[in-house]
């Protein structure tokens, strides 16, 4: 199996803990990217990557819940879209209800029902 450059790109940004604005502009490129940048190499917030990250739900969720533990706005319509995703959210970091994210959660039975009780 070989790793392509992309991939060899990050793990040298990630071990190497590179903070150029080449690095940060590379690393902002993919929500994957950036999620574990602002966990390996910042160890917290990475403003120029939230706007890709929250383009998905699951990132959305995880810089939530891992770096910025608290809600994470810019990605509750990303994390609007999953069920597993809204319930965990409003379980694991609003503690609380998550309009936003009902509907999506109502289509899961088992989700739902957690949701509620």
């Amino acid at each position: 199996m070989t790793i392509d450059y992309e991939q060899r790109r990050v793990n040298y940004i990630l071990t190497t803990q590179d903070m150029s604005p080449e690095a940060r502009k590379f690393m902002a490129s993919s929500p994957q990217y950036a999620y574990e940048y602002a966990y390996f190499v910042l160890n917290g917030k990475f403003s120029e990557g939230e706007n890709i990250i929250a383009s998905s739900a699951l990132y959305s969720y995880i810089y939530a819940r891992d770096i910025l533990k608290r809600e994470f706005p810019e990605g509750e319509t990303a994390m609007a879209t999953d069920p597993r995703i809204a319930y965990l959210y409003a379980r694991n970091v609003l503690r609380s209800r998550f309009p936003e994210g009902e509907a999506a959660i109502a289509k899961n039975p088992l989700f739902w029902k957690m949701y509620n009780d």
